[in-house]
């Protein structure tokens, strides 16, 4: 596959020519099969690009001195922390997570280069040529989910794709250590509140981050610590530059620079004293208005995005101050904002909960990556419940199930998503409730951001805590192998499951003698009365503290503990006289009948990956009739989310009036409508048991009913 075929100079005017081939040590034929030790090693055997020049002895040397025994070291640093998620690739996806994972490599994650501006220039790769920094926002973000993405699945052609700009830009640094494009180095903006020229480094330095990790590099923190030890930028100022304490902190932990400490918390202190009260630009997050709860006035990924930064000062500083503030800002997400299927609002701008309000596709991954964060710090089990309610629902409901084309805004209601069905307030009539493969178009930040959704939840699914034990997280079909103990012992788990669809889920250890460690797992709010056995034999379930029991034990090869979540449907209330079904971690919705159209637009879409337009195919405008809904179960199929294993039967009454909603400006474009105000005296007398689905399986939907009210009684 050819990646590159032109030659550039790079910005000491050196020749750089963008290799079409990689080195044959790389390559693998479809018939080759390698361990996934030797997958991960591959990462750093093999160099991304013939003839670069390696990382300078100054900056190698650094890194060897500050890395001895970096594990240890690194959880000194950050005392304070509840769990610590593992490295990619340690947490291998079974089932029905592999299979999306892997629909995702081999699909849009693999072939976006080839599709769609701006992922078809070599923004991180020496292209130099932008207006602003959005290019490398958007490209950064696509090129941590398809490195995340390949490490997790296993995927070498994606690795090699994915993995190139990581290697081109820290073979590329500046004389000074800086890593990144010169127009974004010297780059200001009128404004100092949209001076937003190291927000792309934030983007781009996890996929730095992904990498060094999983190949356990000690030269990616030591060229990260350069690059910021060395750059004069505006980072404690009102705009998104603030972001960069992450990867300060995550560059201070691996080596140990205290000034990168001090950095990152003199940062977040001048950022929250940088703008007044209620500010949009800067993400409406003074103290004031974080601690009176009020809705809030700013976009998305602006808020989320900074609101996660004193969670993780504090897993460094043991300063509870930063967690009562990230714990505040929370809170006003889920008080003011939040919507059925576990996303707030945000069309980009927080909104209403409304059954027509949407969320923009960023806002899924960068919301539950912030709830990884608290649940790290927190040690909260609550944060994996919202994780995967979030995931199961708004991620799979965002996304076409073939992995060629996703949404840019996605709504609990939408009964037709076409280049002009967009019924948000911003950018009212436009594709954005289409289906694209860059579903923003210039607008390419979520073309690049839903690629990280599910590897992050892969990644995230298990953690270790500060014992020396594992913490099951977020739960899958999945495996994971890590060390344990004093000891640190190597030990295997095999999640066997097809959760979220059913409520068993298996933990099955392996190791090549018994071994003590704790291990501990997570309880969802939702599941009040979970059941627990070891080796087929009910055992009483161990003291429930934060949303994680905990066992202390000794585990025998072969060990088997089954964990059984029984799930209960919920009615939850909305605006406008609204209803939705819930059941367990999933809500459920009336599916559509899909009729697909398609077109290809030169320069953001072709043939193999074109847009799609759905209408109704079938009748939609219902409304419930009565609170009981029965499940129905059917062996597990091999997609549950095109074929899903589950429904809930509930009882409709069809709704007179209630129809697609027209532009004034022009009658032919139809939008979903909101809920009708009256059901009284326009539902039909007959009432239909009609089959609900997850939200997640859907591309159409209504999950957010009106109410049926019952005529009242002519009797005096």
């Amino acid at each position: 596959m050819c990646l590159w075929g032109e030659t550039l100079h790079d910005r000491t005017n050196r020749a750089v020519v963008r290799l079409k081939g990689w080195p044959q040590a790389f390559s693998c034929s479809p018939k080759t099969m390698i361990t996934r030790k030797e997958f991960l090693g591959s990462l750093v055997a093999i160099p991304a690009f013939e003839g670069l020049q390696h990382f300078n002895s100054g900056v190698s040397a650094l890194a060897v001195s500050l890395l001895t025994s970096a594990e240890d070291s690194s959880a000194a640093r950050a005392p304070h922390r509840a769990l610590q998620s593992l490295a990619p690739g340690a947490v291998q996806p079974d089932g029905w997570l592999s299979l999306y994972l892997e629909k995702q490599a081999k699909q849009l994650s693999l072939h976006l280069p080839e599709v769609s501006w701006p992922f078809t220039r070599a923004y991180w790769a020496g292209e130099e040529q932008a207006e602003s920094w959005w290019p490398w926002e958007q490209r950064g973000y696509w090129i941590d989910g398809a490195l995340r993405c390949a490490l997790v699945a296993g995927d070498q052609e994606l690795l090699r794709v994915a993995q190139a700009p990581v290697d081109y830009t820290l073979h590329h640094s500046f004389p000074d250590g800086y890593l990144g494009p010169a127009l974004c180095k010297n780059g200001k903006e009128e404004d100092p509140r949209t001076d937003n020229f190291r927000w792309p480094n934030t983007v781009f330095f996890r996929a730095l981050a992904a990498k060094g990790e999983a190949a356990n590099d000690p030269a990616i923190p030591a060229a990260m610590r350069k690059h910021y030890l060395s750059d004069n930028a505006p980072y404690g100022g009102p705009s998104r530059n603030v972001t960069n304490v992450e990867a300060m902190l995550w560059a201070y932990e691996r080596t140990g620079d205290q000034r990168l400490l001090e950095m990152a918390g003199k940062a977040w202190a001048s950022f929250l004293t940088s703008a007044e009260p209620g500010d949009y630009e800067s993400g409406d997050l003074h103290p004031d208005r974080v601690f009176a709860n009020t809705p809030i006035n700013a976009h998305g990924v602006t808020y989320i995005e900074k609101a996660k930064l004193p969670a993780i000062l504090y897993m460094y500083t043991g300063d509870k101050e930063y967690v009562r503030f990230a714990l505040a800002a929370q809170k006003r997400i889920f008080d003011h904002h939040m919507l059925i299927d576990g996303i707030p609002s945000t069309t980009e701008d927080y909104r209403g909960v409304t059954a027509l309000d949407s969320h923009e596709t960023c806002c899924i991954s960068d919301h539950t990556w912030t709830w990884g964060y608290l649940l790290m710090a927190t040690g909260d089990g609550i944060w994996g419940d919202r994780i995967e309610r979030a995931c199961f629902n708004a991620g799979f409901g965002a996304i076409k199930k073939d992995w060629k084309a996703h949404q840019y805004f996605s709504s609990p209601n939408q009964v037709q998503a076409t280049q002009n069905s967009n019924h948000a307030v911003l950018k009212h009539g436009n594709g954005w409730m289409s289906y694209r493969p860059n579903s923003g178009q210039e607008v390419a930040c979520c073309g690049g951001n839903v690629h990280r959704i599910f590897p992050n939840y892969a990644i995230r699914m298990w953690m270790k805590d500060a014992s020396g034990g594992l913490a099951a997280t977020l739960y899958g079909p999945s495996q994971v192998k890590a060390e344990v103990g004093p000891a640190k012992h190597p030990v295997e788990i095999h999640e066997q499951t097809n959760y979220p669809f059913e409520e068993e889920i298996h933990f099955v250890f392996q190791s090549d003698k018994p071994v003590t460690f704790p291990w501990s797992f997570r309880v969802p709010g939702w599941s009040p009365n979970p059941r627990f056995y070891r080796n087929e034999k009910p055992i009483p379930l161990p003291p429930i503290k934060n949303g994680f029991a905990r066992l202390d034990r000794e585990f025998h090869p072969g060990d088997k503990i089954t964990l059984v979540l029984p799930m209960k449907t919920a009615l939850s209330q909305w605006p406008d006289n609204g209803v939705g079904v819930e059941h367990g971690p999933l809500v459920y919705s009336l599916p559509i009948k899909e009729e697909w159209s398609s077109l290809v637009e030169a320069k953001w879409s072709t043939l193999d990956f074109p847009e799609w337009s759905a209408t109704a195919g079938s009748a939609w405008n219902y409304g419930l009739a009565a609170p009981e809904a029965k499940m129905q179960r059917k062996r597990m199929t091999e997609d549950p989310w095109v074929d899903p294993p589950v429904n809930l039967v509930v009882s409709l009454k069809q709704i007179t009036g209630w129809e697609l909603a027209a532009s004034p400006k022009d009658p032919n474009h139809k939008f979903t409508p909101p809920l009708p105000k009256n059901t009284i005296d326009s539902a039909a007398a007959e009432t239909e048991l009609l089959a609900l689905v997850p939200y997640g399986s859907t591309h159409l939907r209504v999950t957010i009913f009106p109410q049926v009210a019952a005529k009242p009684s002519s009797r005096g």
